[in-house]
């Protein structure tokens, strides 16, 4: 008997596995991790499938099993091979999903895991009551929506529930409900940031312990979590996109919160939708239940789950949605107002801080400049690698830090000044004199965060400021400090990025600002407006959330967008109809399937080149597909459709990019299946889909 063995080590070909001998009388399963010779080293490794086959080559044998039970079971063994065929990618990189490093390489738990640091975990039966004090009183909403999810026959739900309409509660009653009956749940969040919150949420409403997955857990952390799950200890199971692929042993329901966020789609290969996996756990064990929430569904999940959809149309405290004011920022030019406050928003930021309640202020990008540009040349300063403006940071330190030390003659206040490319991190100092004309009349254009707090300090010298973007975030429980500051109010006004947007209960916060709307409503991709119409309708979701109506001003120059004008009104409806039009006439998602390649090459006629003659290969192949189906009349199918060209941003990482999008039009009615796109990728050379700088993605969330 052979067995066919999985290595976290890179392998040539897509697929492919390491073939070892099992040893005479040896108790080998599918799933076991065992050791192998590999050159002159003794490595670790999963056994992938067991069969007769022998080899024409040399086999040589496994040395031993290192535990006692399989790491993977049957059915995340058929997962895997799921995931390598939906989305060309190698096994070596989908391993690292399901199973831990320290697991992998056979470490035992570090000593400081295995006494338990935190309240023991409480194991439940059919019969014991776990609601607590914590718990909600339900609305009939909530309960109407309770009881359609768990006597249902259906096994998917989309709960739409406007911002406040108590949502998390609704999660945590179904988990209490399935938990009750010795299952598992899994509570999907969409932001690491989030997990501390929701966390708190469950454990204290639930009295039980929630085992943790996510990116920015030590080794420890992920093993001892992933042992819980696996040894069925945990029950109660909350983490980002990656914890789908932990080892439940009895998983009853998988709720995704705030389900329209881009980050349930992974970036880098194996480039998955959380999504979609989920419903192929769904389809490999079909008693799950899903249940997908938000208060702005994806275009794609609300036309899938029409059918299956509740609807939430009051606020658990019975206060209106915030009233929306829309400013043009053009009549504020007009008046000669060149702040970045508009007299509205100025007035309404004054009376919240006299009433001592919290303020809000969104924008969708952080520094303090988004380019650096030369007033007599119109020089740009842009990064060298990625060919992209750089954006201008400002950054004030203490002479007692790292920096101050170095810079001993330097005050308190004196800011050290830097340009970063937010694509490649790439540091420069900006420039004094223009490098092209010599001259000295340089200008920051833009604002960033950092030139929010800055203005917002000017003009109200005596509130207490918090701001929460990448750069204030960065460590470990970073945004984690500054949400409870805030939330205790230790500040007045919180300024943020996207993280801001999702799902904070701040109960003080009765106005929210948006400072310019305009950030990204130009982005020539099928998801811009909708994503638009999401983020301002979910910010404007965090004010007046407690004892009185809210207060949004949205700054713009660009009133008339769909995106604002449903915004304002809160009218998902209106904007749902508008998009899905769009989309249809279009043949976007979800009235069409897509496959994205990039083609990426440090030189730019090279990456045209490859471009041109892999688009031109795929028009060839699709040629003879119709010609293999319908040898009469062998035209390309009208269904399928091939595009090229340039990435919008053309260059990254010093390379250049450039974009083949496979479009088709047939309106699968099973969106699980991708026949057509797939039967014409994998026939292409192997030596592209392994090609570094040919990257597939299966489902993108972008064409851009």
């Amino acid at each position: 008997m052979y067995a066919d063995i999985i290595l976290r080590q890179a392998i040539r070909n897509i697929g492919q596995t390491l073939r070892y001998k099992i040893p005479e009388n040896g108790a080998f399963t599918s799933g076991d991790l065992v050791s192998v010779p590999l050159k002159k080293k003794t490595v670790t490794g999963v056994i992938f499938s067991i069969h007769n086959d022998k080899p024409l080559f040399k086999t040589l044998e496994i040395k031993e099993k290192l535990a006692v039970n399989p790491l993977l079971t049957n059915q995340q063994i058929d997962l895997i091979k799921w995931l390598n065929r939906y989305y060309f990618c190698p096994l070596n990189k989908i391993i690292k999903l399901f199973i831990p490093k320290r697991v992998f390489d056979n470490k035992e738990l570090p000593k400081s895991y295995k006494k338990s640091q935190t309240k023991p975990l409480k194991h439940l039966n059919q019969d014991e009551q776990i609601i607590s004090s914590t718990l909600k009183t339900l609305t009939s909403q909530q309960q109407t929506a309770i009881k359609e999810i768990t006597e249902n026959s259906l096994n998917k739900f989309l709960i739409h529930g406007i911002t406040g309409s108590g949502k998390t509660e609704i999660y945590t009653r179904l988990a209490e409900t399935y938990i009750k009956q010795g299952k598992q749940a899994l509570i999907l969040v969409p932001e690491i940031s989030l997990t501390p919150q929701i966390i708190k949420y469950f454990e204290e409403a639930l009295q039980i312990k929630a085992a943790v997955i996510h990116s920015r857990l030590s080794e420890g952390e992920k093993q001892k979590s992933w042992l819980d799950i696996k040894d069925n200890k945990a029950k109660l199971i909350i983490g980002s996109r990656s914890s789908i692929f932990s080892p439940f042993k009895n998983l009853g329901i998988v709720i995704i919160d705030e389900e329209h966020e881009l980050s349930y789609k992974q970036d880098n290969s194996p480039r998955y939708s959380a999504h979609k996996v989920i419903e192929k756990i769904q389809e490999l064990n079909p008693e799950i239940k899903i249940v997908y929430g938000s208060a702005t569904p994806s275009v794609e999940t609300a036309e899938k789950l029409k059918d299956s959809t509740i609807l939430l149309t009051e606020r658990v405290n019975k206060i209106d949605l915030p009233k929306v004011e829309i400013v043009d920022l053009r009549e504020e030019f007009k008046k000669k107002n060149y702040s970045i406050f508009s007299d509205s928003l100025k007035e309404e930021m004054l009376s919240a801080l006299a009433k001592n309640e919290q303020i809000i202020l969104f924008l969708n990008r952080r520094g303090s400049a988004s380019s650096v540009v030369c007033r007599d040349c119109g020089y740009a300063e842009k990064c060298k690698i990625c060919d992209v403006p750089m954006t201008y940071h400002e950054k004030t330190f203490s002479p007692s830090s790292t920096e101050g030390a170095a810079n001993k003659s330097c005050s308190r206040s004196e800011p050290l000044n830097k340009l970063i490319c937010h694509h490649c991190g790439q540091i420069s100092k900006p420039p004094i004199i223009c490098p092209v004309c010599k001259g000295t009349h340089i200008k920051y254009l833009g604002i960033g965060t950092q030139k929010i707090e800055t203005e917002v300090k000017k003009e109200f010298p005596n509130a207490r400021i918090l701001r929460a973007d990448k750069d204030t975030t960065a460590k470990k429980h970073g945004f984690e400090e500054i949400y409870t500051k805030f939330l205790n109010h230790e500040a007045d006004i919180l300024i943020g990025t996207q993280m801001i947007t999702k799902g904070l209960h701040l109960p003080k916060v009765n106005l929210v600002g948006v400072i310019l709307a305009d950030i990204g409503i130009n982005i020539p991709d099928f998801k811009t407006a909708e994503r638009t119409f999401q983020l301002l309708t979910q910010v404007a979701g965090r004010a007046g959330r407690d004892k009185s109506q809210g207060k949004v001003i949205i700054q713009t120059y660009n009133p008339e967008n769909i995106s604002l004008v449903c915004a304002k009104t809160h009218n998902y409806a209106e904007f749902f109809k508008y998009e899905r039009t769009q989309r249809k006439l279009l043949f976007n998602p979800p009235f069409s399937r897509l496959a994205k390649i990039m083609i990426q090459n440090e030189h730019l006629k090279r990456c045209q080149e490859n471009t041109e003659k892999i688009h031109k290969l795929l028009n060839q192949l699709l040629s003879q597909s119709a010609t293999t189906q319908n040898p009469k009349t062998p035209e390309p199918s009208s269904e399928i459709e091939i595009l090229s060209y340039p990435a919008y941003l053309a260059k990254l990482k010093g390379k250049y990019r450039y974009i083949i999008l496979i479009k088709d039009k047939s309106c699968l009615p099973d969106l699980s299946a991708q026949p057509k796109i797939h039967n014409l990728l994998e026939k292409l050379p192997k030596e592209y889909i392994i090609d570094t700088n040919v990257k597939i993605d299966i489902d993108p969330i972008t064409t851009t």
